[in-house]
């Protein structure tokens, strides 16, 4: 099999069609492009979700705490808790285990995120770090919620820019193929950490209600953002396409909406990757009728968005504006991220 995430067709016939039935406390369950979980706790909410980071090397502190955290702010929720599973090959240092630990530890406390358990082993069935992170949060039920789904005729908004982790990661494990390209971009790309966390947008977002005073979804009211989702594996294309398909609508993305900054474009043009296609924590997608609303609100906490494409009916299919030559285009499903071909 491709190294990656499954295909969708692949998750659906070995993974999801396998699954038990879901109990009536499980109010949204595993899905296609249905990162959390929402349990029904009787007086709360509780948002669950888990990731793994496989090809972070020595990055995966850093990385391992936002990739689920970002999950669960992708429903418009602050996490609470995290739990870290690190397995490492034979052939690491003690040292490695720490600092992957002390970086977490680290970026834990930069989002307000409690690290409560988990579980490290050496392993021989790995050749090198493997760490799984589990996070979740809790809101009241008289919180907004989001639709869980995106509707015909919402704008698609994008934060920050596309590419934000998977330059980081180039950087830091790759930087002897990126020799020609100008130090400064470089230095900018490996401070790129920094902006990995869509906490501030998706807690921002989740806070809105919606314009409508009789919008409810299961009795809950509703959020502003129909549905949000952060942008990993498969980078802003795969997500977007992602977001359609749990949707049942069509899309047409506009590429040359796209932010991309100067950094990124420069080490996947050397690399020979596609921006659009790379993984990317630090970048939010939401879909939402009141686009004006959502950007005024990311505005004024400085968090930089804007919209790049719309939600189409189904039988308008997936389409994607191309960046170079500006002709519409299929938007295929998404595949092996092109940070495995670095």
């Amino acid at each position: 099999m491709k190294i990656g995430k499954l295909t969708n067709e692949q998750l659906s016939s070995l993974v999801l069609s396998r699954l038990p039935s879901l109990s009536s406390s499980t109010l949204i369950g595993a899905d296609i492009g249905a990162d959390c979980a929402w349990i029904d706790l009787g007086d709360q909410l509780m948002v669950i979700s888990s990731d793994p980071v496989t090809a972070g090397g020595m990055q995966s502190g850093t990385l391992t705490v936002h990739v689920s955290c970002n999950d669960i702010a992708a429903c418009g929720v602050k996490p609470s808790g995290i739990l870290i599973d690190i397995i490492a090959p034979p052939s690491c240092d003690p040292g490695d285990i720490s600092r992957i630990v002390d970086d977490a530890s680290r970026e834990a406390r930069k989002i307000g995120v409690d690290i409560v358990g988990g579980h490290t082993e050496v392993s021989e069935s790995v050749n090198t770090f493997i760490v799984i992170s589990t996070a979740f949060g809790f809101i009241s039920k008289d919180h907004p919620v989001p639709y869980g789904k995106a509707l015909q005729g919402d704008s698609l908004i994008i934060t920050k820019s596309c590419g934000i982790e998977g330059s980081y990661i180039a950087v830091k494990e790759h930087a002897d193929k990126l020799a020609s390209v100008d130090p400064v971009l470089l230095n900018e790309a490996a401070s790129y950490d920094s902006l990995i966390s869509v906490v501030p947008e998706g807690v921002v977002t989740g806070s809105l209600i919606s314009s409508s005073a009789e919008d409810t979804y299961r009795g809950y009211k509703r959020c502003a953002a129909d549905l949000l989702h952060d942008v990993t594996e498969g980078g802003v294309l795969g997500a977007a396409y992602e977001m359609a398909h749990i949707s049942g609508l069509g899309i047409e993305i506009d590429e040359r909406l796209i932010p991309v900054t100067h950094a990124t474009d420069e080490i996947c043009r050397t690399l020979s990757v596609n921006p659009f296609r790379l993984i990317s924590s630090g970048s939010m997608l939401i879909a939402s009728s009141e686009p004006d609303r959502i950007l005024d609100a990311l505005s004024a906490e400085g968090i930089d968005a804007c919209v790049i494409g719309r939600f189409t009916s189904s039988e308008d299919g997936f389409v994607r504006i191309d960046r170079s030559s500006g002709e519409r285009v299929e938007l295929t499903p998404p595949e092996a991220d092109e940070l495995y071909g670095m």
